[in-house]
């Protein structure tokens, strides 16, 4: 931390000297594309739907597309019934909760919903599906399971035994099976680093990509208006936000909840609260992670919601970092595009945060 102090973020806004925006972006892009350290081949989405659905108000699409040449992304695309096409089209993010055995049906109403994950949006998400919500209120809605959640989970043919163990006894369909699984798969993400690190790549730079491409997707459906691009998420899925909105310029409004500090302040929370995040290692010798959401502006319009009962940062520390994403929009003369609010909460996006959220995207893409 002190050596950090000494140095500060020598790529932050503030420190780009004669730099115009267009290549201080530039570079900054480039410095988080360095560190991500992932760049697959390029290939074609090859989108296949495998089921369709009714739902109320909208239409949902069980689908997958290629993340690679090496791999497929599964994913819940929600098509309103109502208004008229083009929509506008939004990505919603999942979070990380130490839960890994669902990831895109934390967002999406389920039909016989697992009651581990019944438990867990009623904890974390007001007891609501917000991707279904917004799919009512006239946004196509992509949800795709991020690297090591859900359907790309990490899974065994033959469980292990320490696994087996812990399982014995147990059914599939029972909470604590869930809870089983998702604290072996906790214990296992220090190794997932690792191994990626090992083979030349890094979990976050995955995250990244996959997030993009799911942009892609978006971006290339008919009913879809691709000049009017958002995402949301709680969490990771609001890390995921900064990053997403950061990096790619299609993004118009982004909402980061729950996932918005400066870094160095993070080293007075316990040691446990951070362990096993997926992150750009070394581009925080240049950039602060509010320096990633500045690179969106001022074309993208930000909204920060800060859980003020979070017990994963520090008020200083959040506070912080809205203040230096609002000092960028205010310097480039579009303040009325980023907004940040305290909510008396504790880590969480409950019903009345979500409204607001909705109204953010509703200004910036209806």
């Amino acid at each position: 931390a002190s050596i950090q102090k000494e140095t500060g973020f020598p790529m932050d806004y503030a420190q780009r000297n004669r730099l115009s925006l267009e290549e201080w972006r530039r570079r900054g892009r480039e410095e988080i594309a360095r560190t991500l350290s992932y760049s697959a081949k390029r290939v074609p989405l090859d989108v296949k739907v495998h089921d369709t659905l009714k739902r109320r108000g909208y239409t949902l699409r069980v689908i997958s597309f290629a993340g690679s040449a090496h791999y497929r992304v599964p994913a819940f695309l929600l098509v309103p019934q109502q208004r008229t096409a083009p929509y506008a089209g939004v990505l919603a993010l999942h979070d990380h909760g130490g839960y890994y055995y669902h990831g895109k049906e934390k967002l999406v109403e389920m039909e016989s919903e697992h009651p581990a994950l019944s438990e867990f949006k009623k904890e974390y998400y007001g007891n609501r599906s917000f991707a279904s919500e917004l799919a009512r209120r006239g946004f196509v809605v992509l949800v795709a399971d991020a690297f090591y959640w859900g359907d790309r989970r990490l899974q065994y043919q033959q469980l292990p035994p320490d696994l087996a163990k812990g399982l014995a006894g147990l059914r599939p369909d029972q909470a604590e099976y869930v809870h089983v699984v998702n604290t072996y798969l906790s214990q296992r993400v220090f190794g997932l680093n690792s191994w990626l690190a090992f083979c030349g790549a890094n979990w976050m730079g995955i995250i990244v990509h996959d997030d993009r491409r799911s942009l892609d997707v978006l971006s290339s459906l008919p009913e879809v208006n691709k000049e009017r691009l958002g995402c949301l998420g709680l969490s990771v899925g609001g890390y995921r936000s900064t990053y997403l909105s950061g990096v790619d310029s299609r993004v118009r409004a982004a909402v980061i909840v729950g996932w918005m500090t400066s870094l160095p302040t993070m080293l007075e929370i316990p040691d446990y609260s951070h362990r096993g995040l997926p992150d750009a290692f070394g581009l925080h010798a240049f950039l602060d992670h509010p320096d990633i959401a500045s690179l969106a502006a001022p074309d993208c319009a930000t909204f920060v919601q800060q859980c003020a009962r979070d017990e994963l940062f520090t008020r200083a520390g959040m506070e912080q970092a809205s203040d230096k994403i609002r000092r960028v929009y205010e310097d480039l003369k579009h303040p009325e595009r980023f907004q940040s609010k305290f909510y008396d909460v504790p880590h969480s996006f409950g019903v009345p945060m979500q409204e607001e959220a909705f109204q953010w995207l509703e200004r910036w893409l209806g």
